[in-house]
């Protein structure tokens, strides 16, 4: 519970930076020029609406930031395990959370979309009016735009990271990174293997110096560990 809760607050100062950037660049690139006018005290009414449907945004994100980590986190062990496998090790919440968080600011804009008229009433039609003065007439164009870019980016980095997992057997592991590249190593070729201070977490170092840090990935079991141990010859340093 605390680790969500921590991964909330994280989200929400995340999309607090973003928002205002986007919304920035589109006032900077698309001034209004045409649109109506809007007196001092419709601005600032409609400014405390603009305020209610941020709020309703940064919900909306930071749930579904943490849901779709989270369901990253299962697909990715569903669809890495096969038969004959005697361990898998595959990215934990924490490893899946900025994927999480590019599709959660994204797919947020549906359930904002379809709440706004409910939230705005019959503000719906000055808030249209305080949109085009502010971010530019086709600002609503420009956001569908902007929604498919961040789709794209973020399915692209969702992909990428169901990629990396790593098989541990009787002969050795095997390490698939983000990027598809497969290596194989014996047991014998293990290093030396770090305990970092938190159950589950190791450091294994590889002949060749590569590292294997196992703190964004599920937790290392202690069998695990012990296969490792009792393979490669070498004891868990603390």
């Amino acid at each position: 519970m605390l680790e969500i809760l921590k991964i909330l607050l994280v989200a929400f100062f995340s999309v607090a930076v973003l928002l205002p950037v986007v919304r920035y660049m589109l006032r900077t690139i698309s001034p209004a020029k045409h649109a109506a006018p809007i007196t001092a005290d419709e601005l600032k009414y409609i400014q405390k609406q603009d305020v209610k449907l941020t709020i309703a945004y940064f919900f909306f994100a930071c749930v579904l930031a943490v849901f779709f980590a989270g369901v990253l986190a299962l697909i990715s062990s569903i669809i890495h395990t096969q038969k004959g496998q005697l361990f898998l090790l595959t990215p934990n919440f924490n490893a899946m959370f900025a994927p999480g968080l590019l599709l959660g600011m994204v797919f947020a804009l549906l359930p904002l979309r379809i709440i706004q008229h409910t939230l705005l009433g019959h503000d719906a039609e000055l808030y249209k009016t305080y949109i085009q003065r502010t971010e530019g007439e086709r600002s609503t164009k420009k956001y569908s735009v902007i929604f498919v870019l961040l789709l794209v980016i973020a399915g692209a980095v969702a992909w990428f990271s169901l990629r990396w997992y790593v098989v541990i057997d009787e002969n050795g592991l095997e390490v698939n990174n983000l990027l598809g590249e497969k290596r194989a190593y014996a047991h014998q070729q293990i290093q030396s293997i770090h305990y970092l201070g938190t159950e589950g977490q190791y450091l294994v170092t590889f002949d060749d110096q590569t590292n294997l840090n196992t703190s964004y990935l599920k937790p290392v079991q202690l069998e695990i560990i012990a296969l490792l141990a009792e393979k490669s010859g070498h004891r868990v340093i603390r």
